[in-house]
This record gives C-alpha cells, sequence and structure tokens, in this order.
C-alpha cells in the first residue's frame, strides 16, 4: 500500500523509527531483501510504488526465473518436495513414474513453485502406493506446453506462411522436387 511506503523509506533513510502510539525512537541497522512477483518498474510507471523506495530497495536486484522457464529445476524439486512433504506426512517416499515427471515439465506453472508443492502433496495423498502416477496430478490440460513435434515429422519441413495462393505454389513445388 502507498500509505506504508513512505514509513519504509523513512526507516531506510534514517535508520530509525517510532512504533504506533510509542514516543520514543528506535534506531535501526537493517540490511532489507524484498521479494515481489510484479514488475515494480511498471509500478512505478503507473504511480502506484514511489520512485525513491524503488531506488533504495533496487541496490542488488536478483531476478530469479519463473518455474515455466527453468523446467530443468522441476525434477530436483520435486524429488526435495516428496521428501519434505513425505515426512511430514509420515508417509514413504514415492517415486515420480516417467509419465508424471514429463506431465510436470510440460505443465505451465502459472502459481510458480508453491503450485508445485500443492500438486505433488495432494498427489502424496492421492497415491495409494510408492508410485505417483499422473492421474495423481490432478494438473489442468489448458496450462500444458505444447508438444515439440518430432525432428522426422514432415509437417515441420512445410512452409505455410503467405497467402493460399503462395503457401499451395510452394508446397506443390516442393512436393515437385521429392
Amino acid at each position: 500500500p502507498m500509505a506504508l511506503q513512505p514509513k519504509v523509506l523513512r526507516a531506510l533513510q534514517e535508520h530509525s523509527f517510532e512504533r504506533l502510539g510509542a514516543n520514543a525512537t528506535i534506531q535501526t541497522d537493517v540490511r532489507v531483501v524484498a521479494a515481489t512477483n510484479r514488475d515494480l518498474r511498471a509500478a512505478r510507471s503507473a504511480g502506484q510504488f514511489r520512485d525513491d523506495l524503488f531506488f533504495r530497495l533496487e541496490v542488488f536486484p536478483v531476478v530469479v526465473p519463473a518455474l515455466r522457464d527453468r523446467a530443468s529445476d522441476i525434477p530436483l524439486l520435486a524429488d526435495h518436495i516428496l521428501a519434505r512433504t513425505s515426512a511430514e506426512l509420515s508417509k514413504p517416499v514415492p517415486e515420480l513414474s516417467a509419465g508424471s515427471r514429463e506431465l510436470l515439465m510440460t505443465y505451465r506453472w502459472p502459481g510458480n513453485v508453491r503450485e508445485l508443492e500443492n500438486c505433488l502433496e495432494r498427489a502424496l495423498i492421492l497415491s495409494d502406493g510408492l508410485v505417483i502416477e499422473p492421474r495423481h496430478l490432478s494438473l489442468p490440460v489448458g496450462h500444458l506446453a505444447p508438444k515439440p513435434a518430432a525432428a522426422s515429422d514432415p509437417w515441420d519441413q512445410i512452409d505455410l506462411s503467405g497467402s493460399l495462393d503462395e503457401a499451395t505454389r510452394r508446397v506443390m513445388l516442393d512436393v515437385g522436387r521429392l
């Protein structure tokens, strides 16, 4: 909220603050590590985030890509989450079937790691054995990344750009070369 931003800025600049309802000033010596899933540059442009606070906080920005942009991390994260959640639920640690691993890696994860954690906890509860199958994951189909076409798929070789007449002419020429 905008009302809190001046107070945070003052505490960072002056290294002091007052507790609500108190008269004494408390001195601080802190470093702030802040995280957000919002675009603060866009929020600044829209007048929703103070410029001076933005520049005070942006001393050393670290950008962590969304889970969908680092699919190679998913198997390691999934194994860690399953081990931790299994211990919390006093259950044996299950394995992910090959199909489950593939499904986890092709899903787009709009909820990032929290969604992965919830998905795996639900699967752990729903599974009846030591293997988590795709049916246990309960992932919505709408967020699956499109599967790459096979390298030998002849449709990948066809250029369908331009008008229908141009594409037809190109295809006919290509077919004539075969």
